[in-house]
Parts: C-alpha cells; sequence; structure tokens
C-alpha cells in the first residue's frame, strides 16, 4: 500500500485484489472502463463521477505498477461470455420461452 496510495485490497471470492481506497471499486473495473474509452482521462472521469480524479489516478497507478495482475483479470473478465454464463450458472439467465 506504500507503493500504491489510495489502493486497498480486499478478500472475496476470487481472491486479495486491489480496489480504489474507500470505495470498494476494483481497479481492474477502472482500467477496463479507461480503455474502452481509449485511454481519456476526461471520459473516465465522466464514466466515475463519485470518484475524484484523484483515486482514478490512483488506481492507474496501480495498473503501472503491477500491469501483470491486472491484465490477467481482464483476460479472465473477458472469458465470460453469455454461453459460458448460461452454461456455468443457469439459475442466473433468464429462461427462454413464453412467460
Amino acid at each position: 500500500m506504500r507503493r500504491a496510495p489510495g489502493i486497498g485490497f480486499a478478500d472475496g471470492p476470487t481472491g486479495r485484489r486491489a480496489i480504489v481506497a474507500g470505495t470498494g471499486t476494483d481497479v481492474w473495473e477502472v482500467i477496463a472502463a479507461w480503455r474502452g474509452c481509449n485511454e481519456d482521462f476526461d471520459q473516465l472521469r465522466a464514466n466515475y463521477p463519485w470518484l475524484g480524479p484523484a483515486p482514478l489516478r490512483a488506481a492507474l497507478g496501480y495498473y503501472q505498477l503491477y500491469p501483470e495482475e491486472i491484465n490477467a483479470r481482464l483476460t479472465h473478465e473477458a472469458e465470460w461470455t453469455p454461453d459460458r454464463v448460461r452454461r456455468q450458472l443457469p439459475f442466473a439467465t433468464r429462461p427462454s420461452g413464453p412467460r
């Protein structure tokens, strides 16, 4: 935490993960959004209006320090396609057919 001020850690079902301190927002989520807006910081701020620039910069800074960790999580998340969700989590999808 000394190397990355503004970043905390949370334990969950997927293990320990980096979060924006005091928010519960995962660093990988911020990085995914940042990439999704072509690494435009102003657009990132618009996507996270409840976070100020300092917490967002903390997430970007953590990514610079530990890109392998965040990239691995982004790859893992990208593997959750709609088809995989239907196969592995059938209770989490809407049943097909008439209601």
